[in-house]
This record gives structure tokens, C-alpha cells and sequence, in this order.
């Protein structure tokens, strides 16, 4: 069997979209893949907001628009922001440009699209590296390797092997740590959580800490605490996440969710369970621009990762997008070297500056949310957009 030209590593929104886009391009590709199998239920991401401008532009593209809108919420895109006390200063209706998606849907509507052939489950990269001619190797935790790919794309996330190959960046710890947990329809405090939120997302600020709710598509909310702690929190030996008890008794602590939030959302935190621990790294603008790499590149968070900014799931997409019409363009790319530098190169360029701002706007955008006097700053950049501000009681 001929080696495919391009190896895809990571079947994120970034990996499978651009699969999907080869495919309907007729270009060979193959998807390595660290989860063993497309049974393994992704949790973290929660529920993405897919922009019209940007993700759906990939989903229209490799035809999987009608698809995507049988997930879709476009009754979620409701936006709550409330400050600890239970003040609500905004209630906003972002449209139907915005439409709500689980993360785990969005990516089985790509899995049923792609040949099952084309996905490898169960290879994590252990490392990449260059062998005596110069091409990538893959070398994967279970021991093998695969080489011989024309364009090898590091689809692989924050912490990507494949990034090795263009530079030494590192991700960088942004200070805030996310501890994710969620509220199921059976829980006791599930009634008040849904007459607050709905269907759609609440943010509750306080001074250097954040409470978001999102609704999910199986009824669910998922609840993330955003902390201003060290970076090893759940790996220092303190606090056992698995322990629900334990987690719940820290998250109402003085230091974290203490008495001078309202009990209301006290009593989501002490009703909460599965607790994840989410630290938020990021990579520096000016990474995003590196000298070409024959045969390498990057898209999604292995090239812009940044903090949570509501956009970069559409970005790693329309990294993806544009990466397979640059490919598609240059017809003679997979036996030319110069046409595949070409290709990538005109990819690459327009990126740079698209995911150095997307870092940007997400180092903005949590110092915004995080500051001392939370969530004033928050809306003030919302009625600078335009938007109404009221301030209530809840």
C-alpha cells in the first residue's frame, strides 16, 4: 500500500476537518490519533459555538453543513453575566450566527465522514525527528514508526511533538486554572441552575476568579471555576481531584468561592461533582511566525494556542480550510517540492497574523475577566461592542 502524502497528527476540530477537506480535494492523507478508539468520550471543551464566518465556512466546504445543523443549538446562544453577589448586568442574544454544538458531536459528525481506514487509533507521538534524508519520522508510544509523508501537519494541541521540528516554544502557564465539573439533570440544585442559565452560557465575576455555565446538548450543565492558583495544583500532592468531598470543600474555600459569594452559587459548587482539574497555558504572539520548515506545519492550538477566547475551535478549522485550498491550488504540490513549500508557505503567511491575534484577544480578554474588580471590566468591553447594559437584582 502506497504511503499516504500527508500525516495528519490529532484528530481534534483542526485534524478532522482538514482530513474531511482531503478528502473531497482527492488528496491521501492519514490521521494518527493518541485515543484508542472513536468510542472514547471526549470531556473537555464542553460545548463550542460555531461562528458562520469562520468553523461552518470548513463544515460547508466538506459538505457537512446539513449534518452539523442536526447538532446544532441555535436556541443556546443566550449570554448571561452576573457578578458574585447575583447583580446581572447583561443579557445578551448573540444570534443565530453563533449556533451551540457539543465538542463530542462535532467531532462524530467528522468521524462518520472520514473512511475508518484513514484514522489510526492509538498513537500518541512519543517524538518526531528527521531521518538520513532529511523526511519526518513518527515515532509513536506503542513503539512504531511510520515515515516516507510528504507534509507532515502537527494538528497535535497545546503541547505538540510536531512543533519541535519548527521551533522550541514552550507553552507558557497564563496563571488562571479552570476546575471543571458538572450538574446532571438529577441533581438536586439542577432545577435552580437551569431557570438561571437556560439554554444558553452564564459568566459570574468576582475579584481574580470567574464562575461559567454552559448548558450542554444532553441537558446538562458544565460549570468551570476559573482560579488564580499555581500551576501544579492537581499535581502537588494537596488535593486529590477524584476525592468529590475534598474538592468541593476547597472550591468553598476563603481562598477560592468563599462567604462573599451568594449562596446560590455556593450551592452549585457544594452540589457539583467530577471535578477536572484545566490549567490555561498559552504560547507568545510573535511564536506565531517561524522561517518555512520543508515539509511540516502546524494549525490549531499547536500553532496559536491560546487562552479561551470563544474562537479557537473556528480558527483551528479555518486553519484547516485554508491549508486545504492552498494544497488544492498548487495541483503539483505532492510530487514537487518547491509547489509544496509554495503551498504551505501562502497557508502559513496568512495564519501568522490570524493566530497571533487570536492569542491576544484571549490574553485580553482574561486579564478582563479576572481582574480585581471582576466583572466591571467585562462590561464595560461588552457596551463598548454595543451591547445593553441593566444593572438588576437576578
Amino acid at each position: 500500500m502506497a504511503t499516504p502524502s500527508i500525516a495528519i497528527i490529532g484528530a481534534g476540530p483542526s485534524g478532522l476537518a482538514l482530513a474531511r477537506l482531503l478528502e473531497c480535494r482527492g488528496i491521501s492523507y492519514v490521521v494518527y490519533e493518541r485515543d484508542a478508539s472513536a468510542a472514547v468520550f471526549i470531556r473537555n471543551g464542553g460545548t463550542l459555538d460555531i461562528h458562520a464566518s469562520t468553523g461552518q465556512r470548513a463544515l460547508v466546504e466538506g459538505g457537512l453543513l446539513a449534518e452539523f445543523e442536526k447538532y446544532a443549538r441555535y436556541d443556546a446562544s443566550i449570554f448571561r453575566l452576573w457578578d458574585r453577589h447575583g447583580t446581572q448586568y447583561i443579557q445578551h442574544e448573540r444570534g443565530n450566527d453563533f449556533p451551540e454544538i457539543d465538542r463530542g458531536d462535532l467531532r462524530r459528525i467528522y468521524l462518520e465522514a472520514i473512511p475508518q481506514d484513514k484514522i489510526r487509533w492509538g498513537k500518541g507521538l512519543k517524538r518526531v525527528t528527521r531521518g538520513e534524508d532529511g523526511v519526518p519520522v513518527l515515532e509513536f508510544a506503542d513503539g512504531t514508526t511510520a515515515s516516507g509523508f510528504r507534509l507532515v501537519v502537527g494538528a497535535d494541541g497545546a503541547w505538540s511533538k510536531v512543533r519541535s521540528l519548527i521551533n522550541d516554544v514552550k507553552p507558557q502557564y497564563c496563571g488562571i486554572h479552570i476546575i471543571e465539573t458538572r450538574i446532571s439533570p438529577t441533581n438536586p440544585v439542577y432545577s435552580q441552575v437551569q431557570s438561571r442559565v437556560g439554554k444558553g452560557m452564564l459568566l459570574v465575576g468576582g475579584p481574580h476568579k470567574m464562575i461559567t455555565l454552559q448548558n450542554l446538548g444532553d441537558e446538562s450543565y458544565r460549570m468551570y471555576l476559573g482560579v488564580q492558583v499555581p500551576a501544579d495544583i492537581a499535581t502537588d500532592g494537596k488535593v486529590d481531584f477524584s476525592d468529590t468531598e475534598a474538592m468541593r470543600t476547597l472550591c468553598l474555600s476563603s481562598d477560592f468561592f468563599g462567604d462573599d459569594w451568594a449562596a446560590e452559587f455556593r450551592a452549585y459548587i457544594s452540589n457539583s461533582t467530577d471535578f477536572r482539574p484545566w490549567p490555561l497555558y498559552h504560547i507568545p504572539p510573535a511564536s506565531v511566525a517561524w522561517d518555512a520548515v520543508p515539509g511540516v506545519t502546524l494549525v490549531g492550538d499547536a500553532a496559536h494556542l491560546g487562552p479561551p477566547s470563544g474562537e479557537g475551535a473556528n480558527f483551528a478549522m479555518t486553519d484547516a480550510l485554508y491549508l486545504a485550498d492552498k494544497l488544492a491550488e498548487h495541483d503539483d504540490w505532492a510530487k514537487n517540492d518547491e509547489a509544496r513549500d509554495r503551498a504551505v508557505r501562502a497557508y502559513e503567511v496568512e495564519m501568522f497574523e490570524r493566530g497571533a491575534e487570536l492569542i491576544e484577544r484571549g490574553v485580553r480578554m482574561t486579564e478582563v475577566f479576572y481582574a480585581e474588580d471582576s466583572p466591571h471590566p467585562t462590561v464595560e468591553l461588552f457596551r463598548e461592542k454595543g451591547v445593553s447594559v441593566s444593572e438588576k437584582e437576578a
